[in-house]
């Protein structure tokens, strides 16, 4: 096998070119709301920052990506995972989506948040601490996961409202610390 075709074959490349369509579509159907980021390094399992344009409000995301349906028409997709360091948060998400290499496009595409993910996965203690986690979905149709399949249109308004939703969140669980120690030191001067 030639050189070219033994990397044409590379898990790797295919994963690139889907986390590279992933910001196009999101940046090209947001419609100039966002902005994207690939770091460095992914030791964190983030493949993509997306931001919210005019701000820092952002969102981390890890790319799944199928190359085909298999022979028992389902889609597929895991994370493995050490049971101490699952990242969890509603700033990070898991895209899942199936790569058709002929058409150079992206045609099914899911956007799960973390927590959810973990919940409805199904799993598979591994050696070491390790748990898989595994995106199973039944192309027929799956109740587990349809909920949270998007177009390509669709993708960059759903990550828009999962950033909004994300900053909203932390925005309360500041105010609620914040009374918290408002509270805490009125409790002490009284």
């Amino acid at each position: 096998m030639t050189p070219s075709r033994k990397l044409h074959q590379n898990d790797k490349l295919w994963g690139a070119v889907a986390e590279a369509l992933v910001a196009a579509y999101a940046l090209m159907s947001a419609k100039g709301k966002l902005s994207s980021y690939r770091p460095f390094t992914d030791v964190d399992g983030k493949d993509l920052v997306i931001d919210l344009a005019g701000g820092f409000k952002d969102i981390y995301i890890q790319v799944k990506c199928a190359l085909g349906i298999d022979r028992n028409r389902r889609i597929g997709g895991m994370a493995r995972l050490h049971r101490d360091r699952m990242p969890s948060s509603p700033k990070f998400v898991y895209i899942f989506c199936l790569l058709d290499r002929r058409k150079m496009e992206l045609t099914r595409i899911w956007v799960v948040p973390s927590a959810t993910f973990y919940r409805r996965a199904y799993r598979t203690s591994l050696p070491k601490g390790m748990i898989q986690f595994n995106f199973d979905y039944r192309t027929a149709g799956d109740d587990r996961w349809d909920e949270f399949e998007v177009t390509r249109s669709e993708l960059g308004p759903r990550l828009v409202e999962l950033i909004k939703a994300a900053a909203k969140r932390e925005r309360r669980a500041r105010m609620n610390k914040r009374e918290q120690l408002d509270g805490r030191w009125l409790q002490l001067v009284a």
